[in-house]
């Protein structure tokens, strides 16, 4: 009895539309693949990434390298089943023989260097794709038995437009001599001469000071002035207010009642 395992087969080339650095980036993400893992996928040889015996599984795998611009193939080969072993008749009385343990994870020898029996498998040529093409629409059934081509008789398919010519009559006009006077007679404005300091250029980044406009200091006379304690009547009798002070207003006919609105 044979089946059927897909091999997922890459050869290095990148989907159009992709960047190569970036496919790079993302397959090594995706694989856990060292710098030498990724030199033998890129070398341009056939390399299998992995075998499953699942359909299903191959297309996730296919699909998710084609998501990041892997071209990625797959390949399904019939793999024959190793042959069954007879049995082998026991004798009476004869105690049948007890098979050999299985190494267990718990076993010393470690798994890596354990070597399946692939002398029961074998290659098939390639029959077919896992997935059916599309097929081809076909041509489209036109019809042009009315129509011929005619002859060039030279004539163009647009016809030109008329173009027209404006001619000018220069026959009054003529090029005089450079005689060395200016086309335009210049202005008489006499030019302002601007009196410039000496200027000069500073390094870039330093702090210009702007230049105060020198005054002249001023130095009052305060000798003939005194500072008086605080709350002290600053001004004299005769610099006060002699008006008497307005008379207090009449609130006698004013009532208070109470607010019940409130």
């Amino acid at each position: 009895m044979s089946s059927i395992v897909y091999a997922i087969v890459f050869k290095g080339e990148i989907m159009e539309g992709f960047q190569p650095i970036s496919v790079k980036a993302h397959l090594a993400k995706l694989l856990k693949a060292d710098g030498d893992r990724m030199k033998m996928l890129f070398s341009g040889k056939q390399v299998v990434i992995k075998r499953t015996a699942d359909k299903a599984e191959a297309a996730k795998y296919t699909n998710a390298l084609k998501k990041i611009g892997a071209d990625i193939k797959v390949k399904g080969i019939k793999a024959e089943a190793p042959a069954a072993k007879p049995k082998v008749a026991t004798p009476a009385g004869v105690p049948a023989a007890t098979p050999a343990a299985t190494p267990t994870s718990e076993s010393p020898q470690e798994d890596a260097s354990v070597v399946p029996d692939v002398s029961g498998i074998s290659l098939a040529p390639n029959e077919g794709n896992i997935v059916e093409p599309t097929p081809e629409p076909p041509p489209p059934d036109i019809d042009l038995s009315g129509i011929e081509v005619a002859e060039n008789d030279g004539a163009p398919l647009v016809e030109p437009k008329p173009v027209e010519v404006v001619e000018i009559d220069l026959s009054e006009y003529s090029v005089a001599e450079n005689d060395g006077e200016p086309l335009v007679e210049p202005s008489d404005e006499v030019v302002p001469e601007i009196d410039v300091p000496d200027f000069g250029l500073d390094e870039p980044g330093a702090v210009l000071e702007t230049i105060q406009e020198e005054k002249e200091l001023l130095n009052p006379n305060t000798t003939g002035m005194t500072l008086a304690m605080a709350g002290t009547e600053l001004l004299e009798p005769e610099e006060k207010d002699q008006e008497p002070p307005p008379p207090a207003p009449d609130t006698s006919s004013i009532h208070l009642v109470p607010n019940f609105d409130v």
